[in-house]
């Protein structure tokens, strides 16, 4: 159990036909919340950073905390360093200890994309930390055109080409989810996605978990996603059951109380998600 490489979590996860739920995490609580959810649903985990974030909690300081966390939790949980379309940040994110990374060349021409995909795996593999890529564009939520244009999509024959040129160990996606919050409901092209999973032999990521309804991440994890992202919804409901706690008019006065009350919240918010990716 433990810290384990999250290439071998979406390995099992791939095997046995169910997703693992990444949370974009940013201080202890979250980080420790996602990890004792994971503890009680007895299922595999990973806390992700979001390079942006570092404005906030230095990367030494998260590697610190989620490697103590994950070392002494009852369950596999991966660590990893989120989106970052920079090859210095993302070794600076390898230097500073992550053991998994996300390289995002989506915005390039396929042939530059491949080339800093390739360049990022090359350092990473040597030294056993996990690379995930991306192949189409996963924009942003609020932009309609950014998971409804098709020309964005991820195309099948493309992504089998894109994974044996660069030897990355998960792909994420664009099949209709974007980031942040959907200016209308989104529907997911599941029919690509089961293109996708029969000409691509590596795990594959869905991005912009938050808000996408739930029927439909049931199918794509059936048809081959094993590994959903969420990071704004997290980071939603964590602000929404805190104003409600610190509005209450028994709420206990200072910060920490206010902490107490909020873990069991965010705690069941998260075995919610769990759930949801095993069915």
């Amino acid at each position: 159990m433990a810290l384990e490489r999250v290439s071998c979590i979406l390995e099992d996860a791939d095997r046995n036909h169910y997703a693992v739920a990444a949370f974009n995490v940013f201080n202890f609580e979250s980080i420790s919340w996602v990890i004792k959810a994971a503890e009680a649903e007895k299922a595999p985990v990973i806390v992700m950073m979001y390079p942006g974030c570092s404005k906030f909690i230095p990367v030494s300081t998260f590697i610190a905390i989620a490697k103590d966390l994950a070392h002494k939790a009852k369950v596999p949980v991966g660590i990893h360093f989120d989106h970052s379309s920079c090859f210095e940040e993302i070794m600076a994110g390898i230097a500073g200890g992550f053991p998994s990374v996300m390289v995002d060349g989506s915005r390039l021409p396929f042939e530059e994309n491949v080339a800093l995909t390739r360049e990022v795996v090359k350092v990473a593999h040597p030294m056993s930390v996990d690379v995930e890529a991306e192949l189409g564009f996963v924009g942003r939520a609020s932009n309609l055109e950014d998971f409804t244009n098709t020309d964005y999509y991820t195309d099948p024959a493309t992504a089998a080409e894109f994974v044996e040129q660069t030897d990355v160990d998960s792909l994420a996606v664009a099949i209709g989810n974007a980031h942040g919050n959907y200016v209308a409901t989104p529907k997911l092209d599941l029919k690509r996605l089961e293109d996708i999973k029969r000409l691509v032999s590596i795990p594959l990521v869905l991005h912009g978990g938050s808000g996408i309804p739930d029927e439909q991440i049931r199918e794509a994890v059936k048809r081959g996603i094993t590994k959903l992202n969420i990071g704004t919804e997290f980071a939603q409901e964590y602000y929404k059951n805190m104003k409600l706690i610190m509005g209450e008019k028994a709420a206990q006065r200072n910060i920490l109380g206010c902490l107490i009350s909020l873990e069991e919240q965010m705690i069941s918010y998260v075995r919610s998600k769990i759930n949801l990716l095993h069915g």
